[in-house]
């Protein structure tokens, strides 16, 4: 009689596919709960960017379940969601996270802090770059006041959400161990 645990053996080999769906799937839920608090009266269309926080945080620790395809699709469907124009979040956000790639210390040993200083410079250059990119295209310069208010409701719930996330993390670690 053979162990049932060789049965789910190569089920674990493939687990890698099956969370990086899940973590697209996130995403794109994300991005929706993003277009639906652009409704509310509040925000007036300049909506924080939880999936930029999203993104950068899976980058950073959970870097081999954030492949480009999802990171794509989610710049994309916000390109659409927000009637920006076509690719321009998606190839910020791309850029972002390519640029991630080349760092060189784990950011584990990095203090919050750190962490924190480096999403403020992630979200000016991708604001920087929206802001190029969209001037570049129409010949004129957008109004500023509404990104402004949109990077500063970003970085206030960075922190938030980052604890939120980790928290998330910590806990399906937890779960995956005692499974």
């Amino acid at each position: 009689m053979k162990k049932t645990g060789q049965y789910f053996e190569k089920a674990m080999e493939h687990s890698e596919v099956s969370g990086r769906f899940l973590i697209g799937f996130v995403g794109i839920i994300l991005v929706l709960f993003e277009g639906a608090l652009a409704s509310w009266p509040i925000f007036y269309g300049a909506v924080p960017l939880l999936s930029l926080i999203f993104i950068y945080w899976m980058t950073l620790y959970h870097n081999k379940l954030m492949p480009f395809i999802t990171i794509f699709i989610m710049g994309l469907l916000s390109d659409i969601l927000f009637s920006d124009l076509i690719g321009g979040r998606a190839t910020s956000y791309m850029l972002l996270v390519l640029f991630m790639n080349l760092r060189v210390t784990d950011p584990q040993d990095d203090e919050f802090l750190k962490v924190w200083i480096n999403f403020v410079i992630a979200i000016i250059a991708v604001m920087l770059f929206q802001l190029i990119f969209f001037s570049a295209i129409n010949f004129a310069i957008p109004s500023l006041s509404p990104m402004m208010f949109q990077i500063g409701v970003t970085l206030i719930l960075f922190p938030i959400s980052y604890i939120f996330l980790f928290a998330i993390s910590n806990l399906l670690e937890r779960i995956k161990v005692f499974a």
